[in-house]
């Protein structure tokens, strides 16, 4: 195990910490309600994030969708999932954990190579993300 790891028997996979700052968006809001959000943990099945929402009560079972800008703006990683525990963290924010729904090929890849990566380097996944993409760079960059 590398370092920021952690494990928890009850668990079906291994949550790593992350650390990253990312947009949430909660289905059901609006379009221009996209939110601050930061990820602390990840797995092969979801993820941990942190936000603020006024209404935690109604977030159990919703669709979320995560927006990470991985490398700037070269890179933006998305993941979408279903939110499965909801703990208030603080008055204003709340705890959320999310188990992604039907992750895609490219998806399941990615998480794996931040696994592998992070297991290799002993380095926190978001260390090990930004020496992933260092080493594979974009062939473009993303619209805007």
């Amino acid at each position: 195990m590398g370092l920021g790891d952690s494990i928890d028997d009850r668990r079906r996979a291994s949550r790593h910490t992350a650390g990253w700052t990312g947009f949430c968006h909660v289905e059901g809001e609006e379009a221009a309600g996209w939110r601050d959000c930061r990820i602390v943990d990840i797995s092969l099945l979801g993820l941990g994030l942190r936000m603020q929402h006024p209404k935690p009560d109604e977030l159990m079972g919703r669709r979320i969708s995560v927006d990470l800008p991985a490398i700037g703006e070269a890179v933006n990683i998305h993941f979408e999932g279903v939110v499965k525990n909801v703990e208030r963290a603080t008055l204003r924010s709340v705890r959320i954990g999310i188990e992604f729904v039907q992750p895609s090929s490219t998806e399941r890849a990615i998480l794996e190579a931040l696994r592998r990566a992070g297991e290799a380097t002993g380095l926190p996944l978001t260390e090990a993300a930004a020496g992933l993409a260092r080493s594979h760079p974009p062939s473009a960059a993303r619209p805007r």
